[in-house]
């Protein structure tokens, strides 16, 4: 499949997903961003997210408070979100283009640690190899969802919309090259 059919499928399976659990999600968003003006709350509730937009993809139903789920992964959460944040800073200190590589391959860690059930240094992992595998593919679909994240943004209150259908987009597409990588 080309990449413009992947994302495209994609993002028509995200829409279909987030148009029958908006208000969930929206409102799951607007609990964690409030949350989150506590730094030590952030990686957890960011898995909250993901942990509802997995949920979402297993067709499962969600409701609001599935957002403070993420604190049952606290610490695989801080392990996580810090070991990319470093690896990433570093990169970007040298020379600035290894820590965009970077951003490129752990786009799908968090996914990869709620869709395999995995640990933080085996989720970044497998998210580097499959960045890597598809490094075409994870190039242009984080452009397009950092694109759609800066209308949110810019938008202000748009970023409500666009963070968990993003976020929902990168779980579906965490699944879809683990499935691929799979049947090699």
């Amino acid at each position: 499949m080309r990449i413009e059919e992947t994302i495209n499928d994609i993002v028509k399976k995200a829409c279909n997903l987030f148009k029958g659990q908006y208000v969930a999600l929206i409102l799951g968003t607007l609990v964690a961003f409030v949350g989150m003006i506590f730094i030590i709350t952030i990686p957890p509730l960011v898995f909250g997210i993901f942990l509802m937009c997995v949920k979402l993809v297993k067709g499962e139903k969600i409701e609001i408070s599935d957002v403070f789920k993420g604190f049952n992964y606290f610490f695989r959460s801080w392990a996580l979100i810090v070991t990319c944040f470093f690896a990433i800073l570093v990169g970007l200190v040298f020379l600035i283009l290894p820590g965009l590589l970077l951003i490129v391959l752990f786009q799908y860690a968090v996914a990869i640690a709620l869709l395999e059930d995995r640990g933080a240094i085996s989720s970044i992992k497998r998210s580097y190899t499959l960045g890597k595998e598809n490094f075409t593919f994870s190039l242009v679909f984080l452009i397009l969802m950092m694109v759609l994240d800066g209308i949110g943004s810019y938008t202000r209150i748009g970023v409500l919309i666009t963070t968990p259908f993003t976020m929902l987009c990168t779980v579906l597409a965490a699944q879809k090259l683990a499935a691929k990588s799979k049947t090699k």
